[in-house]
């Protein structure tokens, strides 16, 4: 393992790790380096100039700023495909998850230019996509300095309560369908017994949160950008899991059915731990 990774695997204590497990989500300081910063940014600026087919504007026409999302852009650019397979979210994830292997999925881009109003409703990742299993995280990124006004918000230790909640398309407001077995999320602001987590952030720093951790974020008040760039990684525990008809981001490349192992198929989602330069024992210390 290099410098830099050893770095970041050590800046991981277990009291991180009990963190994560225990409240869904916790903050990591300094853990993405400039370098990777520079790549996520600049591919940015390509996804924005060109969307994949998933890119979409969130805001309403009459918002003051605006909000834009992308999804898989590893597919279409090499930036984010570097920062994936080379990246520290890999080293984060074994770490964190306690993963022998991780594989990765996919990023997600949230943008919010200054002004912005539309907010990110309260939601989970996880019933989004065919993901079935416990090993999963969120490493979320921000290139910008992240206040309490817009950084993302997490329901602490939502995970742990047993629900699925149905997803929503947050340009429309409406939920998807195929979903009916999952909960309506109910207004997580409004309950006098929710505690919501809120991490400011400088460059450098991330946020790592579990999928079925309910989360959201508001507009952007600020005067500057709010890019954050949010990557997935799956552990060992990670099989496909049936869903409603409008899943996305969707899997494809490769015929999955229930129960089947995401980790075998790297053509779908590349390894990412162990890495090439990591020795054995380190490896093994995931377990």
């Amino acid at each position: 393992m290099n410098r830099e990774m050893q770095a970041v695997w050590d800046a991981i204590t277990e009291q991180d790790i009990d963190a994560f497990w225990r409240d869904g989500a916790i903050a990591l300081r300094g853990v993405i380096g400039a370098q990777w910063r520079e790549l996520i940014a600049q591919g940015i600026d390509k996804t924005v100039a060109k969307p994949t087919p998933y890119g979409r504007v969130q805001s309403k026409p009459d918002d003051p700023g605006w909000f834009f999302t992308d999804y898989y852009m590893w597919h279409q650019y090499e930036e984010f495909e570097t920062v994936a397979r080379n990246g520290p979210g890999g080293t984060i994830a074994a770490k964190l998850l306690r993963s022998k292997q991780v594989n990765y999925f996919y990023e997600g881009l949230f943008l919010k230019e200054p002004g912005t109003a539309r907010a990110s409703d309260w939601h989970q990742d996880q019933p989004y996509y065919n993901v079935d299993g416990r090993q999963i995280c969120v490493v979320w990124i921000p290139l910008d300095p992240v206040t309490k006004e817009t950084t993302l918000r997490v329901v602490k230790g939502t995970h742990n309560m047993g629900k699925w909640y149905r997803p929503i398309f947050f340009a429309s407001d409406q939920e998807l369908k195929g979903y009916e077995r999952f909960e309506k999320i109910p207004d997580f602001d409004a309950d006098p017994g929710a505690e919501i987590m809120e991490f400011p952030l400088e460059p450098g720093d991330c946020i790592v949160f579990h999928p079925l951790c309910v989360h959201g974020a508001r507009g952007n008040p600020l005067p500057i950008r709010r890019r954050a760039v949010q990557t997935v990684f799956l552990g060992d525990d990670c099989v496909y899991g049936e869903r409603g008809v409008e899943v996305e981001p969707r899997i494809v490349g490769h015929d999955f059915k229930p129960g089947d192992r995401l980790g075998d198929v790297e053509t779908v989602f590349p390894k990412v731990w162990p890495r090439p330069d990591t020795e054995s024992g380190l490896a093994e210390a995931a377990a």
